[in-house]
């Protein structure tokens, strides 16, 4: 639901590009970057979760390290599909900047690329169990936790 109204967002922030000054197209994309950041930051607080005993030291690693994901993986699969969609939304709206003669919109679309591109892997486990395959038993591991836990 929360990557729709990230995609208008964007569009929007497209659209501000053309018909206003450059600049103002990335505040749009800065006030919706900070939502994003502010629930990650927001999650990774309310669901830490302490080692636990029954489980392998990978799983403990990736239950502290994802821990959010693992108590609502929509969410986070949402919000992170967010995250990518506004790094490359930054891309076209540096280059519609840099049409337009606002080269600073260039650097904020590095810097954006950066900061999303972090926030996006941090979301979800995806990128790192595709990394470190030997992570996938232990990701098994605590799904299978979590759903006796839920039981």
């Amino acid at each position: 639901m929360f990557q729709i109204i990230s995609i208008i967002v964007l569009i929007i922030a497209g659209i501000l590009s053309f018909i206003i000054a450059p600049a103002w197209s990335w505040l749009p994309v800065a006030i919706l970057d900070s939502f994003i950041i502010i629930q990650f930051l927001l999650a990774k607080q309310r669901f830490r979760f302490d080692p636990v005993s029954e489980l392998s030291r990978e799983a403990n690693f990736l239950l502290k390290k994802f821990g959010h994901y693992f108590a609502m993986p929509l969410g986070s699969k949402d919000f992170s599909a967010s995250a990518a969609t506004s790094q490359f939304a930054g891309i076209i709206i540096a280059i519609i900047c840099a049409f337009r003669g606002y080269w600073w919109g260039i650097a904020f679309a590095v810097v954006n690329w950066i900061i999303m591109g972090f926030v996006a892997s941090s979301l979800s486990p995806a990128s790192l169990l595709d990394k470190r395959p030997d992570l996938h038993l232990a990701h098994d591991e605590v799904i299978e936790f979590i759903n006796s836990q839920r039981q």
